[in-house]
């Protein structure tokens, strides 16, 4: 009994080195790459400077991917995937960020050992970005015909993929999950890649696009769904005209399958613009494309069509449109503050009426009615007659019934609130903590109160 005990354990701790060894990435494919000077002629978006990285074990480049630093201010290096051919005349586009919110600087270092962990660190050995699959079997690294990043092990499964963690963009066959990434956040801006204030978010409730600036998240578009099945996808579907030949491409977000038996293939797409039923057709190979959600808020799909003489960027999909969502919607749309009819921004509001909008319109600033030499001081509100929130048909234009006195005395005691909305047909109040793009309303009872 004994020695049976004895060769099984000897087996066992046979097998674990056996498989510590087959699971190491081999010397060949390891590799340690440093971000350092290099000639950079092409333009890429942002107008970001980018440096190529160079191993004698790895290529870093699928052609139209690539992996690269790239940075918009000095000495703050991202690591990212971009894709576009080295030589195209439009820019060539950022789609994947890794240390967004942590840059490195010069002589930093991207390296994958023996134990199969990816890690960026800086010169002194800090760590600001990592994979953390140490020894869990990776034995590769490569990226894909389609943009996705990947460590894998002997038998080519996925240990690790950068589609498992997107940030503001969406390439064609990546999802949004409800038990993953479940959203993507915009960019700070064109020259600050960190985190910035909008979100879309997959939730319980459907595919919602948010802007916090105040604390408060405000819902300014999305899809309201509960049947999304936990995944949302941005995918491309060919469109056959007879059995040989595509006649278009379409850009789809789909969720995932419908588990049934009596009709697996039905899978309802969400990206859809009124009254084509569809989100958008494109007369070419259009399955390289993605899907942004930009500084400004807003949700954009660009095509790549690489045999183009020039100008190979083409924007296929905009959700703030003539085409689908009128463009007043996006609460950018018109700066901080403007009045927006049409798709123009038509006027400043202001407690002297309307002026003509520009760059400069701004709210009136609030916040001396929350303490210091001015607290107590009467809160005054100017009025805007046929006037809607961007937030308004997101909320079901606020709470009600209630008075527009009541409506007001709410904002009154709320120091950040900057304005209130009200319906007096079905006496609903918004209380807005940020205002942004305000809507022309044809519907006169539709009255705005901008405090100050």
């Amino acid at each position: 009994m004994k020695l049976q005990l004895e060769i099984l354990l000897a087996t066992a701790l046979a097998i674990a080195t056996v498989s510590v060894v087959i699971a190491q990435v081999p010397p060949e494919k390891q590799f340690r790459v440093l971000n350092e000077p290099s000639y950079a002629p092409y333009i890429t978006e942002y107008d970001a400077g980018y440096r190529f990285l160079s191993s004698e074990n790895q290529s870093f480049f699928t052609l139209p991917f690539q992996l690269m630093f790239y940075n918009t201010t000095p000495s703050a290096y991202v690591l990212a995937l971009r894709v576009g051919s080295r030589r195209d005349l439009d820019y060539t586009r950022w789609i994947w960020d890794a240390n967004r919110n942590n840059p490195v600087g010069d002589n930093s270092t991207l390296s994958l050992g023996r134990d199969g962990n990816l890690v960026l660190a800086e010169l002194d050995g800090q760590i600001k970005w990592q994979t953390n699959t140490a020894n869990k079997g990776v034995t590769g690294f490569k990226i894909l015909p389609n943009g996705n990043m990947v460590l894998h092990d002997k038998n080519d499964k996925f240990i690790w993929q950068s589609f498992d963690y997107p940030t503001d963009t969406l390439l064609v066959g990546q999802s949004l999950k409800l038990n993953g990434v479940n959203k993507l956040v915009s960019r700070t801006s064109d020259v600050d890649g960190s985190d910035g204030p909008y979100s879309m978010v997959l939730g319980n409730k459907g595919l919602t696009m948010y802007v916090n600036k105040t604390g408060q998240p405000l819902a300014y578009g999305g899809w309201p769904s509960e049947d999304y099945r936990g995944t949302v996808t941005f995918t491309v579907r060919r469109e056959f005209d007879n059995l040989t030949e595509p006649s278009a491409y379409e850009l789809l977000l789909e969720p995932a399958p419908q588990q049934t038996t009596t009709n697996p293939g039905n899978n309802r797409r969400l990206l859809q613009s009124r009254p084509l039923g569809i989100l958008s057709k494109v007369n070419y190979n259009c399955t390289i494309s993605y899907l942004r959600l930009g500084s400004d808020g807003s949700l954009k799909a660009f095509s790549y069509f690489p045999a183009a003489t020039y100008l190979e960027w083409e924007e296929t999909f905009a959700f703030f449109s003539r085409n689908f969502v009128r463009p007043c919607g996006l609460p950018s749309f018109c700066g901080e503050f403007g009045y927006c009819s049409r798709g123009m921004c038509v006027g400043c509001p202001t407690p002297k009426g309307l002026f003509a909008w520009s760059e400069k319109c701004s709210a009136p600033k609030t916040t001396e009615f929350c303490g210091g030499k001015n607290k107590g001081k009467t809160v005054k509100y100017y009025k805007i007659v046929g006037v809607e929130h961007f937030n308004g048909p997101y909320v079901n234009d606020g709470q009600g019934p209630v008075s527009v006195n009541e409506c007001k005395a709410k904002c009154d005691r709320d120091c950040k609130c900057l304005g209130y909305f009200y319906k007096e047909k079905d006496k609903k109040c918004l209380v807005a903590p940020l205002l942004g793009t305000l809507i022309k309303d044809a519907n006169t009872s539709s009255i705005g109160y901008i405090k100050y």
